[in-house]
C-alpha cells in the first residue's frame, strides 16, 4: 500500500491549479506577472514545464514596485521549432527581455532548472556587454540529473510529470499502453482544474516542450558569470548546502549569497518558503548596483 502524499503535496497540487486559472493559460513567450512600479523589474526563467505561471506566487511577497515578467518556452502557444541546445534557448530568451527592457540592468531569477536557464541567460547577456544587476537561483545545479529520461519508452514518465506539475494526481504506469492518451483521459474527466478547456494539439505540446527541455538541460554545459549571484537553497532535501554552492563555484567570479529556506526543492514556492524568497529578493533588488 503506498504512502499517502504529505500535506505540503496536496498543497502544491492545489497553489499549481490556482496559478494555472489565475494565469489564464496564457502562453505568450513573455508573460507580465505584474506591470506598473519604478523599481528594477525581475524576468523568471521557466521551470521544466516551460510555463512561468508559478511565479505568480512571488507577487505578495516582492516588493510592489518591482514589475515581473515570466519567460515561457517555445512550442507552447503554437507548434514551431524547439531550441537545440541552451546557447540558442538563452539567445532567445534574452532577445525577448531586451524587447520588453531594452536597457539594463538586468535582474534574473529562476526556480529548479528555471535557474540553470536564468544562469544561460545572464552569460548571454553580459556576453551582449549588458550589465546584470542579480542573478537569483532557487536549489538548482549547474548540471541537471538524469532522473527524469527523455528516452522513447519513458512517455509515460514526461506524461505522469505533465499531471503532477498542472496539480493532477499522476496515475499513468510504466505499463500503460498508451500513456498519451491516459494523459487526455485524467485531464477531460476533471473539469475546472485548468488543462480541461485546452485542445488536444496544446496538451500534447506540454511532454514534447518538457522532453525538449530536459534533453537540453542535461547537455548543457554552463560558462561563468561575472554578476551578483543569490542563491537560495532547501535545507530539506539530501544534499547540503554547502555541496549546492560547491557546485557553482567555477561558473561565478564572486563569492555567491546564500540564504537557506526549510523545505523540499519542490515546495520552495508554498506560502512560507517564498516569503523567504520574496523578502531576500526584494531587499537585493533595492541594493545600490
Amino acid at each position: 500500500m503506498s504512502a499517502l502524499p504529505a500535506a505540503r503535496e496536496f498543497a502544491w497540487a492545489r497553489q499549481r491549479r490556482a496559478d494555472l486559472r489565475a494565469a489564464g493559460g496564457v502562453l505568450d513567450p513573455v508573460l507580465t506577472l505584474r506591470a506598473g512600479g519604478d523599481g528594477p523589474a525581475l524576468f523568471c526563467a521557466p521551470p521544466l514545464v516551460g510555463a512561468s505561471w508559478c511565479y505568480l506566487a512571488l507577487l505578495p511577497h516582492l516588493a510592489p514596485e518591482h514589475p515581473v515578467h515570466g519567460l515561457q518556452s517555445r512550442g507552447l502557444r503554437r507548434p514551431e521549432p524547439l531550441p537545440v541546445d541552451m546557447a540558442e534557448l538563452a539567445r532567445d530568451f534574452a532577445d525577448r527581455i531586451r524587447i520588453t527592457q531594452p536597457h539594463g540592468p538586468y535582474h534574473l531569477f529562476g526556480w529548479s532548472n528555471g535557474g540553470n536557464t536564468a544562469h544561460a541567460i545572464a552569460e548571454e547577456l553580459e556576453r551582449r556587454g549588458h550589465e546584470v544587476g542579480l542573478l537569483a537561483i532557487a536549489d538548482a545545479t549547474p548540471h541537471l540529473p538524469h532522473t527524469l529520461s527523455v528516452a522513447d519508452d519513458n512517455l509515460w514518465l514526461l506524461c505522469d510529470f505533465v499531471l503532477r506539475e498542472f496539480g493532477y494526481q499522476p496515475v499513468i504506469e510504466p505499463d500503460d499502453p498508451d500513456p498519451v492518451a491516459r494523459l487526455l483521459e485524467v485531464v477531460r474527466a476533471r473539469p475546472g482544474l485548468g488543462l480541461h478547456e485546452w485542445p488536444d494539439r496544446q496538451l500534447l505540446a506540454l511532454p514534447r516542450v518538457i522532453r525538449n527541455n530536459v534533453a537540453v538541460a542535461q547537455r548543457h554545459r554552463p560558462g561563468r558569470v561575472r554578476c551578483p549571484v543569490l542563491f537560495f537553497a532547501a535545507t530539506a532535501g539530501p544534499r547540503t548546502t554547502g555541496s549546492k554552492l560547491a557546485s557553482w563555484a567555477e561558473h561565478v567570479s564572486r563569492p555567491i549569497d546564500v540564504v537557506e529556506v526549510d523545505c523540499e526543492h519542490e515546495h520552495m514556492l508554498l506560502p512560507e518558503p517564498v516569503a523567504r524568497i520574496g523578502a531576500a529578493l526584494t531587499a537585493h533588488l533595492a541594493a545600490p548596483s
